[in-house]
């Protein structure tokens, strides 16, 4: 794929970025610019417009379907390479109870512009993890998901997976996953169209581009299940 194609795309899609990042009040410079990006990876399927980014400060975003679908900060205990080895980085104390947690899942839900009753948020988690101890030590970090199962009038497959991950010291999210048929919205326009590296360099004779300033890869999606 052109770098022409993913520049154009990430040109597109970093406003909405910039904005669920503001509305959750995420730690990052507002707005984000495409100078904080070190890594982009395009949805390499034509019509879809998204993909997964990187920014200098390792906070990790995912698009597709018009919107959002997920965030990840670098201190997500939940998806430490070495939880046993670094887990006094998560020691601390509990500064929200198990409800203002919930409370502000759903005033998040609604901040992003999204109704927690039509997403089934409105009643408990369907799963938690809660904080525990570790050699004396306690760990304040918090899972929850809700996940259901249904379709639409059309047979449409409309189940809802929401996951989120919170440091209850800081109060504050450290990864949230939105996934759902009910989020989609309509995608920003791209003008360029996607086209193979190898195309390109065959019709215009070009020499390959090569991204020399990047890490080698962008740290692992999550999914629901």
């Amino acid at each position: 794929m052109t770098a022409v194609y993913s520049n154009a795309v990430l040109v597109a899609i970093l406003p909405q970025v910039s904005d669920f990042a503001k509305r959750l009040n995420l730690p990052i410079p507002q707005p984000i610019t495409a100078s904080q990006v070190v890594e982009f990876r395009p949805n390499r399927y034509k019509g879809e417009i998204g993909g997964g980014l990187m920014l200098s400060n390792h906070f990790w975003f995912s698009y597709a379907d018009g919107h959002v679908m997920s965030f990840k900060s670098p201190d997500n205990f939940f998806s430490e390479d070495d939880p046993v080895a670094n887990w006094q980085h998560y020691v601390g104390k509990e500064n929200m109870t198990t409800n203002e947690a919930i409370a502000l899942v759903r005033q998040s839900l609604r901040d992003l512009g999204y109704d927690p009753r039509e997403l089934h948020a409105d009643g408990p988690p369907t799963s938690v993890q809660f904080p525990f101890d570790f050699q004396g030590k306690h760990i304040p970090q918090f899972q929850m998901r809700w996940e259901s199962s249904e379709t639409n009038s059309a047979g449409e497959d409309t189940s809802v997976s929401l996951h989120f991950d919170m440091d209850l010291d800081k109060k504050a999210f450290t990864q949230i996953v939105l996934i759902s048929r009910k989020l989609r919205r309509p995608p920003p326009k791209v003008d360029v169209e996607p086209e193979l590296e190898s195309h390109f360099q065959e019709r215009s004779k070009a020499i390959p581009f090569v991204r020399t300033d990047v890490p080698a890869r962008l740290p692992a999606e999550t999914h629901t299940n």
